[in-house]
């Protein structure tokens, strides 16, 4: 995915755009991410819930997929996060989408 600057946008006005982007990228058996890994509850300020965060890109920009699951470690909630400096935005991950499914795996996998 092609990380263009928008100096003047918030994450908000953004998220969509980076969202439809990093799903044509997903699709592509080559992609490789920056990591995969778990974030316990407590890490962030007001942060109740833990979550398996699949990091596609850090910094400035940034960009991931955050899995909410059960205890059995079904995904419950999926959202996309596009992080800038200071400012970002989320977006419900749908459960019928490839996304889902491949986060869903990759939980299953890491145990």
């Amino acid at each position: 995915m092609k990380i263009v600057i928008h100096n003047n946008e918030r994450c908000k006005d953004r998220v969509e755009e980076q969202w439809k982007g990093r799903q044509e990228d997903l699709l592509n058996p080559d992609f490789d991410y920056l990591g995969f890994n778990y974030v316990e509850p407590g890490t962030w300020p007001d942060q109740l819930e833990g979550y398996y965060r699949w990091q596609f890109s850090w910094g400035g920009p940034s960009d991931e997929l955050r899995a909410f699951v059960n205890l059995d470690k079904s995904i419950h909630r999926l959202e996309y996060w596009f992080l800038d400096w200071g400012d970002g935005a989320k977006l419900g991950v749908p459960k019928d989408s490839d996304a889902w499914h491949k986060m869903q795996q990759m939980i299953e996998v890491a145990g």
